[in-house]
């Protein structure tokens, strides 16, 4: 036996216990470090993991360039990766700074998004509404390289630029946000640019947000109370349900004065009519009495005056 084969043979099997000492990976290189180096296979896969390491980094590098994390002029005040190249830019505005808040947005559309996107195009066609480009946005937090998600820091403003391609003049755009379960919520647009449609946006129902470019006639969004708009609101309807009550009880007193005056109306007419009846049943029967003892016509006469004067000096009592 050739003297190089048998120093092959002794290594490998002085290898043998490192092989169940030791990870199979290390093994197999200690072996190929004693040949020829690494087999062809080897060589292949380290290849490929250096050429996907790449484009990791590449893909970082690009999802971090202010190119897509800026909208017109504005850069996003949220750390993140930006991947949405369907739109021009999306910049996130948290109404809490220093959250530590951390996205992920990326493009999707109906193959990607079937279920969100199928409400937001219901949502949009109740209003004359079309679905342009939309986005996924994934909030969280970034600690020691590991994403976690959260809701904290998701509310604030959003900014999108609006592709060319979707920009019609005369139009109104708004976004409607789509939430894990299929909640949604549509939200004005508050810019002046013709380009970009911004919304303040609340607190998220979901980590994982799907925001929707509409674009509709004029004057055809419904326009979403703000919390301020919202508490006028109900304050003016408790002023309205006092005042009715106020109303209410004016008019309840009213009703209760007019059935006393009523009822005090009716005593004293009653009262009267007796006393009427009281005073002509007296002089009626003071008559007979005087006419029963043969009284001369002169003296019932008088008597029927005296009878007449005492029944109205009654009435009048």
């Amino acid at each position: 036996m050739e003297f190089r084969k048998l120093i092959k043979y002794v290594v490998v099997a002085g290898l043998m216990g490192a092989i169940f000492m030791a990870p199979v990976t290390e093994a197999i290189a200690a072996v190929s470090a004693e040949e020829d180096g690494p087999s062809e296979e080897e060589r292949a896969e380290e290849a490929r993991q250096k050429k996907l390491q790449a484009e990791v980094e590449n893909m970082i590098k690009e999802a971090t360039a202010p190119t897509n994390k800026t909208v017109a002029g504005v850069k996003s005040a949220v750390d993140g990766y930006y991947f949405a190249k369907k739109v021009q830019g999306v910049a996130l505005t948290p109404s809490v700074p220093g959250t530590g808040s951390f996205v992920k947005v990326a493009d999707t559309d109906a193959t990607k998004s079937k279920a969100a996107v199928a409400v937001a195009s219901s949502v949009a066609s109740s209003f004359s509404g079309t679905v342009g480009p939309c986005i996924n946005v994934f909030y969280g937090k970034m600690a020691g390289g590991k994403f976690t998600s959260s809701t904290e820091g998701t509310a604030g403003t959003i900014s999108i630029g609006i592709p060319a391609s979707f920009q019609t003049a005369g139009m109104d755009y708004s976004i409607v946000a789509v939430y894990a379960g299929g909640a949604y919520k549509i939200f004005n647009n508050t810019s002046t640019n013709a380009s970009v449609v911004t919304a303040k946006v609340d607190q998220a129902a979901s980590s994982n947000v799907m925001y929707a470019v509409v674009k509709s006639p004029a004057g055809s969004v419904p326009v979403q109370a703000t919390e301020e708009t919202a508490d006028k609101a109900a304050n003016a309807t408790d002023k309205t349900s006092n005042k009715t009550d106020r109303t209410t009880s004016r008019t309840e007193k009213k009703k209760s004065d007019s059935a006393t005056d009523s009822a005090s109306t009716g005593a004293s007419d009653t009262t009267s009519d007796k006393a009427s009846d009281s005073a002509s049943t007296d002089a009626s029967d003071k008559a007979s009495d005087s006419a029963s003892t043969g009284a001369s016509d002169k003296t019932s006469n008088k008597t029927s005056d005296k009878a007449s004067d005492s029944a109205s000096t009654e009435s009048s009592r």
